[in-house]
């Protein structure tokens, strides 16, 4: 009997006082009466209404497709996957835990331990019930992104006792204010270690969403507390990725592998990293990614590395670099397979922390009024159909975006389609202009429904 998703709609939940619909993965051979003694790891995935389809909202992890097919080449075990939808209006109350400034800043408070009670003591009992699964925390798992990744992570120190395995993607961590320069921790950052495994990842176009150096906090400070990178934490910077669910998608099988299967063994790597670091400044690393034969993939963060000369600077097994003297020095890393990788850096006396980038973005005449866009970063207006400025952006940055107005906002091509997304690398003195064809929401009602399907096909 083939996979199919289950609709569960109007489940209520008595402390947050709201309905939503859950969306229930039974794996291929589930309904089968050779089956019937089986029971099934759960994988609990947040913002559940985009983990098997797409909406105009945003598109579709696909879940049910990589599970299927991991399934079917042995990569993981048969589970179970629950989509949780999100409420609309109550996503970010509910996937935050409590912190003094949330309500200040994003004007609404947080409901995260009220969630945690709605998924651990409501959700996980109906499924447990209703369903042939293994109830144990070594058996049960929980997965989001952004915010439901900044979940995830809170939920396995919380809640251990529960969920056991958690995929923390681009775990929404920081909160930056651009105006102010300041940057909002949106959690505490635990330094314990409950019996969990976790995979947590971040994407190197995410601009200021979610940054690489505020995720790698994170990790250290789990390594510090005693997590074994490639057994119990295993983690991925993945360079070109940018904040959407087609990224997620794209490597949804990576935590899949690492919490219900076997990564397999390493075939290839790739070395990445700063060509230039400064004797002073924020921290920077070497991206060692290990490729394997399951098709997985992660940053090595118990590497081996070589550097000559010595003196200009050391690798330490995470990757981070730390500068010693100015001179220029040859770094090679070598992998399980007893590959070796080289990459060449130099350390300079001083390098900027930012560089500055012009903006200048021309909008269509029927544009509503609006103070300011976004591409990529917030930008103001400048003139009648003009939005742009020249702004200091961090050393490598980078951001993946289309332009819009807000949510639900976005520019579209001529054809009256979503437009294809951007890419911006900042470097000093770059200046980029932007032509808007048209924007999405102010199609006719017709060609918007079209637009959504081409997208989505």
């Amino acid at each position: 009997m083939p996979s199919k998703i289950v609709t569960l709609a109007g489940f209520r939940s008595e402390f947050l006082n709201n309905e939503r619909e859950l969306y229930v993965y039974l794996p291929d051979g589930y309904g089968e009466a050779a089956n019937e003694d089986v029971r099934y790891p759960v994988l609990y995935m947040q913002d559940g209404q985009h983990v098997f389809a797409a909406d105009n909202r945003g598109g579709s992890w696909e879940a049910h497709k990589i599970a299927d097919r991991l399934i079917a080449e042995g990569r993981i075990r048969p589970i179970i996957i629950v989509g949780v939808a999100h409420v609309t209006g109550a996503r970010v109350a509910e996937y935050m835990h409590p912190v003094p400034w949330l309500e200040e800043v994003f004007g609404q408070g947080a409901q995260g331990d009220l969630y945690e009670r709605f998924l651990a003591e409501e959700v996980k009992p109906f499924i447990d019930r209703k369903y042939r699964t293994l109830p144990e925390a070594a058996h049960t798992g929980v997965l989001g992104s952004s915010a439901g990744g900044l979940l995830a992570y809170n939920l396995g120190f919380r809640r251990p006792e529960t969920f056991g395995l958690v995929g923390a993607l681009c775990p929404f961590f920081v909160r930056p204010d651009q105006s102010q320069g300041q940057e909002l921790w949106l959690s505490e950052i635990h330094r314990f270690k409950p019996p969990i495994r976790i995979w947590m990842d971040v994407g190197g176009a995410e601009g200021f969403t979610v940054m690489e150096r505020h995720v790698r906090t994170v990790v250290g400070a789990m390594i510090e507390s005693g997590f074994r990178p490639g057994i119990d934490l295993m983690y991925h910077f993945i360079r070109e990725s940018g904040h959407y669910q087609k990224d997620w998608a794209a490597r949804l099988h990576e935590p899949l592998i690492f919490l219900f299967g076997q990564p397999g063994r390493v075939i290839r790597s790739q070395l990445q990293g700063p060509d230039a670091v400064g004797l002073m400044g924020t921290p920077v690393y070497f991206n060692a990614v290990d490729e394997y034969d399951s098709g997985f993939a992660a940053t090595n963060l118990d590497g081996t590395y070589g550097v000559s000369p010595p003196s200009v600077l050391s690798v330490l097994p995470d990757g981070t670099i730390v500068p010693r003297e100015e001179g220029i020095a040859e770094v090679s890393y070598t992998n399980a397979a007893q590959q070796t990788f080289t990459k060449a850096v130099a350390v300079v006396a001083g390098l900027p922390q930012n560089v500055r980038v012009g903006f200048r973005v021309e909008v269509p005449a029927d544009t509503p009024d609006t103070d300011r866009i976004y591409a990529g970063i917030e930008l103001p207006k400048i003139g009648p159909r003009l939005y742009g400025g020249t702004f200091a952006l961090p050393r490598g940055f980078a951001v993946e975006f289309r332009i819009s107005r807000g949510m639900g906002c976005e520019e579209c091509d001529e054809r009256g389609r979503k437009a294809p997304y951007r890419l911006l690398r900042a470097e000093e003195g770059l200046h980029v202009e932007y032509k808007v064809k048209g924007w999405i929401d102010m199609l006719p009602r017709g060609s918007e429904e079209t637009a959504e399907e081409g997208e989505t096909a």
